[in-house]
């Protein structure tokens, strides 16, 4: 590895204007060629682990080779976070982002509602060179559009439109989604200390007694 990618490298989880430096440089000199992902090969595969859940594209479970783009999630956290390699084309264009010092945002696309996020890590691999990274909340629209369609839409600032799309795997998405999703929150405890509540004798003054017209009094 470079020099420039060994500074670069170290910036996983800050976008600062020393890390700045360091990945625009290294940006640009990024000698690694990105593989497509096929669609009649690959298809999507979730691994679970005791605390973690990883959704891919691969062409099987035993195997390193991805597609470009990774999601992946803290089990129930309800946060998930999409980690996207780079094109060859896009470099350039993030190299620009950051040259303008402006914090980039992704807008991500679902049937014409547009929800955004924030870009959080670049990060460099000898892999799979550059990738970055945001988070998406389990319930978004835009995940579960992802799981009807295997179709991911997003823009990058102003330049940068990326997408993926792989509909063979859906259930492994649906499986993801569920490993994922936060539980709902428990009603609060109940003051009463256990079993049916007590049986309360009806109060006869409880409503007064309806009025009696005034032909009928003293009859």
């Amino acid at each position: 590895m470079s020099g420039s990618n060994m500074a670069a490298a170290s910036c996983k989880t800050r976008l600062t204007k020393a890390c700045s430096a360091a990945m625009l440089m290294a940006l640009l000199m990024d000698p690694f060629p990105k593989v497509a992902a096929q669609e009649g090969i690959f298809r999507w595969r979730v691994n679970r682990t005791e605390k973690q859940s990883v959704l891919v594209q691969a062409a099987s479970d035993a195997t390193d080779d991805f597609g470009r783009v990774v999601l992946s999630c803290e089990l129930t956290s309800g946060n998930v976070e999409v980690s996207v390699m780079m094109e060859d084309d896009q470099r350039a264009k993030f190299a620009e982002l950051l040259k303008s010092e402006r914090y980039p945002t992704v807008t991500l696309s679902n049937g014409g509602e547009n929800n955004r996020s924030v870009i959080d890590k670049l990060v460099f691999s000898d892999v799979g060179g550059w990738s970055y990274a945001f988070h998406v909340q389990d319930d978004d629209e835009w995940l579960a559009d992802f799981e009807k369609t295997g179709t991911l839409r997003f823009t990058v600032g102003d330049t940068i439109n990326d997408s993926d799309s792989l509909n063979v795997g859906l259930d492994a998405i649906a499986a993801f989604r569920d490993q994922c999703r936060k539980p709902p929150q428990a009603l609060p405890p109940s003051n009463h200390s256990g079993g049916s509540l007590p049986w309360t004798k009806p109060n006869p003054n409880a409503f007064p007694p309806p009025p009696v017209p005034s032909g009928q009094r003293g009859q």
